[in-house]
């Protein structure tokens, strides 16, 4: 990380850069010790969770670059903040109610709606995903290919916010069940559940937009 001024909270790095975390016995500890001062463990929850929380942020505000303003933003609260939390054990679900309140005051505040075709986490400058890659096909075909995508995340992003999220969670993420519910709150059964009927809304979506294929 680059050099800061003291009293200033680190910079998040970019979602895609990072993997997505889960050991919450070790954020218990790196709480602990960044409540007692230790800056360097506070830059560790920062870098364990910048993609986390800009899954939860992009859920709410469905624009990749606001997202990123919106996890900047939580982080300084976060870190002006952290000293009052009780149960560190609860951090990741501290975290993620910082992270929607900041979405939803950013979205009051500009009245963005969000827009198609900007970069996921998970994905390079041109869109394409790091986990799909598309050896031998043409302009044509990477053409249809990229504009395919993009519509998907159009239909992603008209779900409901709390089916958007764990939607963004479980298949941008690669959180496990568990993981979803220990960031949410839900009890497991509770996410699958949920997740079940966002995988249903989002089918019948996807037929609505393109068509049922054989």
């Amino acid at each position: 990380m680059t050099q800061r001024g003291a009293g200033q909270a680190p910079t998040p790095t970019p979602a895609s850069d990072l993997s997505f975390d889960t050991d919450l016995s070790f954020d218990t500890d790196l709480v602990i010790r960044a409540q007692a001062g230790e800056r360097a463990a506070f830059e560790q929850l920062v870098a364990r969770h910048t993609r986390f929380a800009g899954a939860v942020a992009l859920s709410v505000v469905r624009d990749y670059h606001t997202g990123l303003d919106v996890v900047q933003e939580a982080f300084v609260k976060v870190y002006q903040r952290l000293g009052g939390l009780e149960e560190p054990e609860r951090f990741r679900a501290w975290l993620r109610n910082v992270v929607r309140t900041t979405a939803l005051d950013s979205l009051r505040r500009s009245k963005v709606v969000g827009r198609s075709g900007e970069q996921l986490p998970g994905e390079d400058a041109e869109g394409s995903s790091t986990t799909l890659p598309t050896p031998d096909l043409g302009p044509a075909e990477l053409s249809e290919r990229s504009e395919l995508r993009e519509q998907v995340r159009e239909v992603v992003t008209s779900l409901p916010e709390g089916q958007r999220e764990l939607i963004t969670l479980k298949y941008l993420e690669g959180a496990t069940y568990e993981e979803i519910a220990a960031a949410t709150g839900l009890t497991v059964s509770s996410v699958e559940s949920r997740l079940f009927r966002a995988r249903a809304a989002l089918r019948t979506r996807l037929v609505a937009r393109f068509g049922a294929r054989g």
